[in-house]
């Protein structure tokens, strides 16, 4: 005999789900996987529990040394990232500081003076525009002046 299951449907047929359908499932279900567990369990409740509470002390104790292990080498690997940074650094001060040495035109003497004087007049130039302003917003900021008659 063939059924058709193609109209199957859970809800009521005025359309209106009832309201403890979801409740009462979930009770069946409880008292389904209750009933399997009596009939199947291999050993008495007091033995399931230790067993399964000394398997829980066992996955924490593992959980415990793969965090120690996870911590460890993410610690590794950032001491090596410093380290690589750190390298990195060193050798770009060293590689710039050849590449200077073999491309100036004179020697470091003659090169530091002439950045001491480069620096000099530019200081004086923003000793120069510092008094401008300053003396420029005194003018401002005073009254004008009545002539004399």
């Amino acid at each position: 005999m063939r059924t058709n299951t193609d109209n199957f449907d859970l809800e009521d047929a005025g359309g209106e789900k009832s309201p403890g359908g979801l409740f009462g499932l979930a009770l069946v279900a409880l008292a389904v996987g209750a009933g399997t567990a009596l009939l199947f369990a291999p050993a008495e409740g007091a033995k399931t529990r230790e067993a399964v509470g000394e398997r829980l002390r066992d996955f924490r104790g593992e959980a415990e040394n793969a965090l120690g292990r996870v911590q460890r080498e993410l610690h590794r690997r950032d001491a090596r990232r410093r380290r690589e940074r750190r390298s990195s650094a060193l050798l770009g001060l060293a590689v710039g500081a050849g590449v200077a040495a073999l491309l100036l035109p004179q020697s470091g003497a003659e090169t530091r003076r002439q950045l001491s004087a480069k620096l000099r007049r530019r200081k004086g130039d923003v000793e120069e525009a510092v008094d401008r302003v300053v003396r420029e917003s005194q003018a401002e900021s005073q009254p004008e002046s009545q002539p004399a008659t």
